[in-house]
Parts: C-alpha cells; structure tokens; sequence
C-alpha cells in the first residue's frame, strides 16, 4: 500500500516542523546568534567557538540531506542506498539521547523534534519500506 501526503498531512506536517526548528536552530550555530546559544552545544556558550560552528556546517548539510530523503520515503519514492533511512534512524537516536543528556534545559527540549524525526524514519523508512 502507497503512503501519499494526502493521506496523512499532520505527520508529513509535524515532521517537516521539526526539521524546521533543527535546520533554524543549526543556523543561529553557524551565526551564532543569541537565541542558540542556551539551546545548542551543552548550553554552554556565549559566543560558540569555531571549531562548533564548523560542526554545525556538516550537521546541516546532513539535516538537509535527512529532510530530502524523509520526503523520499514519505512519498514511497525508492532511497538509494537503501540503507540510508536506517542510517538516519540511527542518528537520530544519538541526537535524542545528546540532548536529553544535556545540563540545558532549553537543550532538553529538542528531544521533542529529534524524537519526532526518530520516528518518522523508523515508520515511514524501516516499518513502511518492508
């Protein structure tokens, strides 16, 4: 059976949000504007170091890649490689688990869109791909 955007929005929705705040979130790093500093690397920075905001250059591209291939899998559009949905799921367990780790309060709060993205590749990549 073909999962279409018409036939489930609000998840399509919910998810595309969730990559929304990482990817503006990634940015206020690599800018290092004011609002990601309490919400990114521990919290712990007043002006993140260059070293991080490199980091954060990669992490984006690979965010971005996450949400092209979530848009794939979404729409049963094959991924080559095939493993790459599993490979995303397992990432995105780490970022959970980093940031529920973390002395941030407000770093713990971006448990809620990487469990969110979590999840949408374990059902819409590894459950659904079967």
């Amino acid at each position: 059976m073909e999962q279409k955007l018409s036939r489930n929005p609000a998840a399509f929705i919910v998810v595309l949000a969730s990559f929304t705040w990482n990817i503006a979130l990634l940015i206020g790093v690599v800018l290092n504007a004011g609002f990601a500093h309490t919400r990114a690397a521990g919290g712990q920075y007043t002006e993140f170091p260059s070293g991080i905001r490199v980091l954060y250059v990669f992490q984006l591209a690979l965010v971005i890649c996450q949400v092209w291939i979530f848009k794939l899998i979404f729409h049963t559009v094959r991924v080559k490689p095939s493993w790459l949905p599993k490979f995303f799921f397992a990432i995105s367990i780490v970022g959970v688990f980093l940031n529920a780790l973390s002395k941030s309060a407000h770093e713990r709060i971006n448990v809620i869109p990487a469990a969110i993205i979590t999840w949408a590749f374990w059902y819409y990549g590894i459950k659904k791909g079967k």
